[in-house]
């Protein structure tokens, strides 16, 4: 009798294992979903939908882009988060996402996810062409006179232009009145409607509205002036403030993401596919375009990259007193 008992769960086993190995064998068998948690037109999107249009050549199905913005990211990956973790629902994101633990948007972080980091660009502080600041000596010395008054947009509260922004008010002593919004689209429609100031995106985001004369780019939060516009050379922060440099660099990555307990046969299928995208000419294409860097990160190595971020920003949020629970809650280091 326990010979026959043995012999039954070794046959069921066997059975279960092959299954799973077909099924594991026919991955994909129907169109992928990214669910990019930022608006249409912005910066995250944009990535996205060039990454799908990449990886569907690899794949062999149709890639969809799905937006689903709001709630600092925590939506997004909440409806990802609770879809089958099978490698058909993927979350479009950026480094911003490392933050929705700490801001309450949702409860996972870092050690929760495996990443596809296609990749980032520096960002810029622009005003609108009609604006009264010729300069970032001008804007800093109405933000001193009229404290809390002068609009700044930026993507999600928390985000990586909100903290680099909060970095330069820190060193600079202001107190500029942030307005965030569900994405860099937003954010740059507001300012060309006039209803902010200020606003703080990536250089790719506001290249065509400054080379178009729409934008007057004053200074890059950035530790050099990594870009020049054409005909137009932006100075970086240190040169006004110096000290800020220890604070700097604050990385910028925009791609995708899947639940690290997607079975491993599906990752490492979208892993090689994710390393044919990145020699895809329409990656290339786009990068040149938006003046960004390629990083062609996944695995471990853009794992260590995320958690670097998730620490950097959410202590820097617990610092500035923004952060609605502490890191330490979900055992992140401090950096």
């Amino acid at each position: 009798m326990k010979l026959s008992l043995k012999i039954m769960f070794s046959f069921l086993l066997l059975s279960v294992l092959l299954f799973s190995m077909s099924v594991f064998a026919e991955y994909p068998e129907r169109p992928i979903t990214i669910i990019c948690f930022s608006s249409p037109g912005g910066g995250t999107d944009t990535v996205d939908r060039a990454l799908a249009a990449a990886m569907e050549e690899e794949l062999g199905v149709t890639v969809n882009v799905v937006n689903m913005p709001g709630g600092m990211g925590g939506i997004a990956a909440g409806y990802v988060w609770e879809k089958p973790h099978d490698g058909y629902t993927l979350l479009g994101a950026s480094e911003s996402i490392e933050i929705i633990p700490v801001m309450a948007a949702h409860h996972t972080t870092t050690k929760d996810w495996e990443y596809f980091m296609v990749m980032g660009c520096e960002g810029v502080v622009c005003v609108h062409k009609d604006s009264p600041y010729n300069t970032f000596n001008d804007l800093i010395k109405d933000m001193k006179e009229r404290p809390n008054q002068i609009k700044v947009a930026a993507a999600s509260a928390g985000g990586i232009w909100h903290i680099k922004f909060a970095l330069l008010s820190k060193y600079a002593d202001v107190k500029p009145k942030m307005i965030s919004y569900p994405g860099s689209a937003p954010s740059i429609q507001a300012c060309l409607a006039k209803e902010v100031d200020v606003v703080h995106v990536s250089t790719g985001e506001a290249a065509s509205y400054v080379e178009a004369g729409q934008f007057r780019p004053l200074v890059m939060i950035e530790k050099e002036a990594f870009l020049k516009y054409p005909n137009l050379k932006v100075p970086p922060i240190t040169d006004f403030y110096p000290d800020i440099a220890k604070e700097l660099p604050v990385p910028q990555w925009l791609g995708a993401m899947i639940p690290s307990d997607t079975p491993k046969p599906i990752i490492e299928t979208l892993n090689n596919a994710f390393i044919k995208a990145m020699e895809s000419k329409k990656i290339d294409d786009l990068a040149k375009l938006t003046y960004a860097t390629k990083h062609g990160l996944y695995g471990e190595s853009a794992k260590k990259m995320a958690q670097k971020i998730e620490s950097q920003f959410c202590w820097t949020l617990q610092d500035l007193g923004i952060a609605e629970k502490s890191p330490a809650l979900f055992d992140i280091p401090k950096p």
